[in-house]
């Protein structure tokens, strides 16, 4: 293949395959006079690292892996990374008409609302009066915490504060790993008959993060339910509305 034949193969353009060869991501073609040919292991280079772009991968990170791992091992380093993020691949995006996220979730949309979504990245506008839904999960849960009576524009921001330190604990999770099943792996050379634990360790990884993030907010829910209802019983005992405690005390001052 031409590189123009490749990049319609890939679905790319020629810039972008240019400017993944520039970076080593890709092998350089077999030369013909001043023309380069490229072949199917091109093409399915670069079919996985516009997967491993997809699931959140940069180029950066990419281009190190590649870069210190050899070159015949360097597409068994990528394709075991993209195998690697199979038990954590959130679930596909959902695209429908506005119209109809109403109606998906259940709950009325109102302006306010609409326009806190599309600020948190929860939705997308799309051409032709449609939108994508990045992490339905998410927003069905956001959904039904509306149905109990939380305020939406309180749960976005409730949102961003469970992705920082929901994400903080993932970082640990993945930098243990990486210091230690995948450096023994790395350091040993990749070793065919180890590749199917390592993936093994990975998906074993999800359900244990989960189960440790869920048994601490049971431990730590009763304690802050504790502590409601003494200032509850505090505002009783002292004749104030038992609202907001953070509002029966300035309206003591």
């Amino acid at each position: 293949m031409t590189v123009d034949v490749l990049a319609g193969r890939a679905g790319m353009t020629v810039r972008n395959i240019r400017a993944h060869a520039a970076r080593g991501l890709l092998p350089p073609p077999r030369l013909q006079g001043r023309t380069g040919y490229y072949g199917a292991e091109h093409l399915a280079r670069l079919e996985l690292i516009t997967q491993l772009q997809e699931q959140g991968f940069a180029l950066s990170a990419i281009e190190r892996l590649v870069a210190s791992t050899p070159r015949q091992s360097a597409e068994e380093a990528l394709a075991q990374y993209l195998h690697m993020l199979a038990p954590w691949a959130p679930e596909p995006s959902l695209e429908m008409a506005a119209a109809e996220l109403p109606g998906w979730l259940g709950v009325e949309v109102a302006g306010d609302t609409w326009q806190a979504l599309v600020d948190a990245g929860l939705v997308v506008h799309l051409d032709g009066g449609r939108i994508r839904v990045p992490n339905p999960g998410l927003v069905r849960a956001g959904a039904e915490a509306v149905r109990l009576g939380l305020p939406p524009a309180d749960l976005v921001v409730m949102r961003e504060e469970l992705t920082t330190h929901v994400g903080a604990v993932t970082a640990r999770f993945v930098d243990l790993f990486r210091r230690t099943v995948w450096a023994d792996y790395v350091g040993d050379g990749l070793p065919a008959d180890r590749a199917q634990h390592v993936r093994d360790v990975v998906g074993a990884l999800q359900p244990v993060a989960a189960q440790a993030l869920l048994a601490t907010f049971r431990e730590s829910m009763p304690a802050a339910i504790s502590l409601f209802l003494d200032e509850v019983s505090d505002a009783f005992e002292q004749g104030r509305s038992p609202g907001d405690g953070a509002a029966a005390a300035d309206s003591d001052g």
